[in-house]
């Protein structure tokens, strides 16, 4: 099935196992490219959620669908949350909205519609809707009618207001009507998907079996080759182990003891003692004292570290 036969938001539910969080978003980004001001408060804010919500590279994508007034992707989206509604309830998403649309002072006349028709959504009447606006702004709701805008609205008298929603209902169900051809093209999709994941997982698992038989093969293969050899290796490792550490011991003591003073194995006594003072400073527990025991604690055994190599390199011969 051709990816092209999907817009992006039906691609990115698709995608998803959390359709919820995904209409959402699309939602919430719907408010701030509504807002009169969009803070950059709000837009981390959007970021966050993306990020919970596994989203975080889709944000650009749902602020591009919201911007151009994708009708479409924002009833499918309502479709969605409509759909889980029963489960779980709506008003918490009415609560981000009105809390997003508000950061920067007074609703746009934009939001001032786009929450009344997430109040719809949540099943949430005008009385409801108008508390829970209190609730969250400490302020009263006002009627979405501005004069001011009056080239961007008409008039918002009784008559129009009433007017207005018989027109989004018919639009409501006309996108009801593309939700349920796109529901099929999903359950089609799907079908695909899992026939094509079983497929794949059957010849993974002939792979992994062949795989498994060769390995055993080439083990067997080469504990015999390494039998034979193993024990003279291992003696011989372990002379030479011997011998090495018989023979570096003492200048490897040395060594590691100028390496915890930050010098090299041409240092003079001299040196020693000037890196000891300055290394022996910078490391005293007492300068991090006020920064907690377990900075303390890792100061303190670096010290003990510092004067336990300047000891034994200054010990007498």
């Amino acid at each position: 099935m051709r990816r092209s036969r999907f817009s992006a938001f039906e691609l990115m539910l698709l995608r998803t196992h959390r359709q919820r969080d995904t209409a959402s978003l699309l939602l919430l980004a719907w408010v701030f490219v509504n807002k009169r001001i969009a803070l950059e408060e709000d837009r981390r804010y959007l970021e966050g959620l993306a990020g919970s919500y596994r989203h975080a590279d889709d944000l650009d994508t749902l602020l591009a669908i919201a911007t151009n007034g994708d009708s479409a992707a924002i009833q499918l989206a309502a479709e969605v949350l409509r759909a889980e509604g029963h489960d779980t309830p709506l008003q918490p998403l009415l609560r981000q909205a009105i809390g997003l649309a508000t950061s920067a002072g007074e609703l746009s006349p934009r939001n001032h519609h786009i929450l009344r028709f997430l109040a719809d959504l949540s099943a949430a009447t005008s009385a409801v809707l108008a508390q829970i606006f209190q609730d969250v702004t400490g302020s009263a709701l006002t009627s979405p009618g501005d004069p001011s805008c009056a080239a961007y609205w008409q008039t918002d008298d009784a008559e129009a207001t009433a007017a207005r929603r018989p027109a989004w209902q018919n639009w409501r169900r006309r996108r009801r009507r593309q939700v349920v051809r796109a529901r099929r093209r999903w359950r089609a999709h799907r079908r695909d998907r899992e026939q094509t994941k079983a497929r794949a997982r059957q010849a993974q698992a002939e792979a992994r079996q062949e795989q498994a038989r060769q390995h055993q093969a080439h083990q067997e293969q080469a504990r015999r080759e390494e039998h034979s050899h193993q024990r003279q290796e291992e003696q011989h490792r372990q002379q030479q182990r011997d011998k090495a550490s018989a023979a570096a011991r003492p200048n490897h003591r040395i060594r590691l003891a100028l390496k915890v003073l930050e010098l090299d194995e041409t240092a003079s006594p001299p040196e020693i003692k000037r890196a000891y003072r300055r290394l022996a400073q910078r490391h005293h527990p007492d300068r991090f004292h006020g920064q907690g025991e377990l900075r303390m604690a890792i100061a303190s055994r670096r010290f003990v570290r510092i004067k336990d190599a300047y000891e034994y390199l200054m010990r007498p011969v």
